[in-house]
């Protein structure tokens, strides 16, 4: 398969210009709507980037599939809300560690999908067996160590170092990780992260084998999916979003 023969032609495009926080409450319903949630658990942040380490957060208590752009807290890299009408859950520090120490982790995502949170129980990490799981060919890590919830710098600081460079991150006895450059990145990487956990999972419990790609195939196919597939799965999903609830933007 030549992945660089195929140039897509232009998409559909969504309709509408979208600031970060409108991004990012959308970011929240897509993923609800895909079942990458635990009811009211879990969070997602995404760097300002305007020169400081503020980073705009999921606010406490609201479930994803309520959350709308005015509802989301402005954090400093201390845990700190300086802007924004709800508190931030504590465990805060799970993302402000990996935006310190990452310049590519834009957008943190975490929750407790249920097949993500399966292979937690398990100890396992998804395999790549479908074509779409090779977007995370070398970007997968395991943290195999459970070190209860992270609460303060020092045990965020710690989460960090386990996950290094990953992208897509089990935690043991926990949930998941993913992390994107940017919204629409972080939004395909986590729907395609619990479906391949779902493929690994259902596999497991068949007892079958299953038959990972092989390495020389996955570059190709994990540089043609960000390029090709990134912005075809955001637009949709964001239409799809719109027509549900337009107030996710207000």
């Amino acid at each position: 398969m030549d992945t660089g023969a195929w140039v897509p032609e232009p998409l559909a495009p969504s309709g509408v210009r979208l600031d970060d926080r409108q991004k990012l409450a959308c970011l929240h319903r897509v993923l609800a709507a895909t079942g990458f949630n635990e009811n009211m658990a879990g969070h997602v942040t995404m760097a300002v980037g305007d020169g400081t380490d503020d980073m705009w957060a999921s606010p406490w208590g609201l479930w994803w599939d309520e959350v709308s752009a005015s509802d989301l807290c402005r954090v400093d890299a201390h845990g700190t809300v300086v802007d924004g009408r709800w508190p931030v859950s504590p465990a805060i520090f799970l993302h402000t560690e990996l935006h310190r120490s990452r310049p590519d982790a834009r957008v943190v995502v975490h929750n407790h999908p249920y097949h993500a949170t399966l292979l937690a129980t398990m100890g396992l990490l998804p395999e790549i067996t479908h074509q779409a799981a090779c977007m995370f060919d070398g970007g997968l890590r395991l943290v195999d160590e459970y070190q209860g919830q992270v609460l303060d710098a020092d045990a965020g600081a710690w989460l960090a170092d386990a996950v290094g460079d990953a992208i897509g991150i089990i935690l043991l006895s926990h949930g998941a990780i993913v992390i994107g450059e940017s919204v629409e990145e972080a939004a395909y990487r986590s729907v395609t992260f619990e479906r391949m956990c779902r493929l690994t999972a259902d596999a497991v419990i068949a007892g079958r084998p299953t038959f990972e790609i092989a390495p020389e195939h996955r570059k190709g196919l994990r540089d043609a999916f960000r390029t090709h597939a990134l912005d075809a799965y955001w637009n949709g999903a964001l239409r799809q979003t719109l027509q549900r609830d337009p107030t996710v933007l207000r």
